[in-house]
């Protein structure tokens, strides 16, 4: 949806700025990004071309160009493209430079533009100046950070789907809808003595009603979203010899945590990562929980509980073996009842007692049971049951969409109760909250918190 143009505020926006647009690492090539007013003074200083004095002046062709550093010798050679405003990606000029792909290289010549004046890029700012001149809103600027950081092919069509305003013609058309509704209440508020509704309070409440299931199942759909693009962390908690670190080897496909039968060998945790259907999962095997003195070991167990704390599933695995539940079985399952957990009962190739109700039965020696504890942690993450209805991956999208729901709701009960101008000032507060969605009407210190986990050179 199209964003008004803003001013660009005096301090630092429309500074020339330069960062490194490619990852860091050794490459065939890396590309350096300028963006900014002033940016000809800059290039005059630091490029030098190859058949033409100026190759800045030649807008939208690739030039070859020499960096110099001050002392007029080449840091190194490459090509220089220049695009002019505000027929760009940030509404300004932009330069990219394609110079050779080693590290080194690459942090001189971004250093050589910052003695030329330029200033290094804060996280995301090539991308936040894009919502500042109203090139993107800021829905399309978040699913660029969602491609950006997708760990599985569902995290990345969910950002396309950002990016082709998808998210933003659905809001779009839900704000008009609210619209219309708050016109229709500002008309009987005006002229309370004309007849002037067009519709019956009736069919607004089953409007509002409507957009209000809509918006809250988009937003509920947060969690399914976010693990498709940044992945879901799982931890493996349990007692000693619950054959934790062999499940965890399985789930993983490969030997990578120690396997054996002397209790404690796991003392620190051990992390991995895996694709389970279409989500990509860490994994961490945690110390096994028991009574110990050896200050190691209770480190490691202190260490596990923490990380656990932040994690998204819990598998609680259960040695299957003769004898019931033991206590500190019985203590890990209390403690985790609140958690999203799965509880994973081990070991059914040997003989053993009823499992608990709702276990899941495995075998890390023979797989038995591996293909369902798979499903079951995709189910756990929240994608198990979503097809290719439109998701959101944003926690502050969550928050607002659920925000403007709850007014329509308010709306609707406030009708009867308290009045046409209290529904319409409600839902005049619904139209704040998409506005802040969309970026329309947006503090800095928002805009400081979304692009905050932009990647520099974003």
């Amino acid at each position: 949806m199209a964003v008004a143009a803003r001013s660009v505020s005096p301090d630092g926006w429309g500074d020339v700025i330069v960062a490194a647009a490619t990852p860091h690492g050794h490459s065939a090539l890396a590309l350096v990004r300028l963006t900014g007013r002033g940016l000809d003074e800059v290039l005059r200083q630091v490029l030098r071309g190859h058949h033409t004095a100026r190759p800045w002046e030649d807008v939208g062709r690739a030039r070859r160009v020499d960096v110099v550093g001050s002392d007029g010798q080449a840091i190194d050679d490459g090509l220089a493209t220049v695009f002019r405003g505000p027929a760009t990606a940030t509404g300004e000029d932009v330069c990219e430079v394609t110079v050779h792909g080693n590290p080194l290289l690459v942090q001189l010549v971004v250093q050589r533009f910052v003695e030329a004046g330029a200033r290094p890029a804060q996280p995301g700012e090539f991308t936040r100046r894009a919502v500042m001149q109203g090139r993107l809103d800021l829905l399309s600027a978040e699913a660029v950070d969602q491609v950006i950081r997708a760990t599985s092919p569902g995290g990345l069509r969910l950002g396309r789907a950002g990016l082709s305003g998808v998210l933003a013609r659905r809001v779009d058309a839900t704000r008009q809808r609210i619209v219309d509704v708050v016109a229709e209440l500002e008309a009987r508020l005006d002229y309370p003595a004309d007849e002037l509704a067009l519709e019956n309070d009736v069919a607004l409440c089953e409007a509002l009603h409507a957009v209000g299931d809509a918006l809250r199942s988009l937003g509920e759909s947060h969690r399914a979203g976010q693990a498709l693009v940044d992945g879901v962390r799982v931890a493996l908690v349990g007692p000693v010899n619950a054959g934790k670190s062999s499940l965890f080897n399985r789930l993983v496909g490969r030997p990578r945590a120690l396997v054996h039968a002397t209790p404690g060998t796991t003392r620190d945790v051990v992390e991995a990562r895996c694709r389970v259907g279409p989500l990509e999962i860490t994994l961490l095997d945690t110390a096994g929980e028991r009574s110990t003195d050896d200050p190691v070991e209770a480190a490691g167990v202190a260490l596990g509980q923490e990380l656990v704390d932040d994690s998204d599933v819990i598998l609680v695995v259960l040695r299957a073996g003769p004898h019931a539940v033991d206590d500190v079985e019985r203590e890990l399952l209390e403690r985790t009842v609140e958690r999203r957990r799965l509880v994973v009962y081990n070991g059914v190739d040997r003989p053993h007692a009823t499992p608990p109700e709702g276990a899941l039965c495995t075998s890390a020696v023979t797989g038995e049971g591996l293909e369902a504890l798979q499903k079951a942690l995709v189910r756990a993450a929240g994608v198990g049951s979503m097809g290719d209805e439109l998701l959101v991956a944003s926690a502050r999208q969550r928050d607002l969409l659920l925000r403007v729901a709850a007014a329509c709701d308010a709306a609707v009960e406030a009708m009867d109760v308290a009045g046409v101008a209290v529904s319409a000032d409600l839902l005049t507060e619904a139209l704040g909250f998409i506005d802040e969605l969309t970026g329309a009407d947006t503090r800095e210190d928002v805009l400081d918190a979304v692009f905050a986990r932009f990647c520099i050179g974003k």
